[in-house]
């Protein structure tokens, strides 16, 4: 079975970790709040959404694929 799932969780979680450290930093010096917000959404669900699917995909591996 081919599967991109590493790639994908690498991507998410990296994606992720830059938004929460630049972006974010770079909109509170800014005072763009709303912006700074939106970032903090937007790194944070790309950090749960890279640990989800790791978790979904070893639970998928261990139980489903035999």
């Amino acid at each position: 079975m081919i599967t991109f799932n590493n790639y994908t969780v690498l991507l998410l979680l990296i994606t992720g970790v830059i938004i929460l450290v630049f972006d974010v930093k770079n909109y509170a010096k800014a005072n763009m709040l709303k912006e700074k917000k939106g970032a903090l959404l937007a790194g944070w669900f790309n950090v749960s959404l890279g640990f989800l699917s790791f978790f979904g995909y070893m639970v998928y591996e261990k139980w489903f694929w035999k």
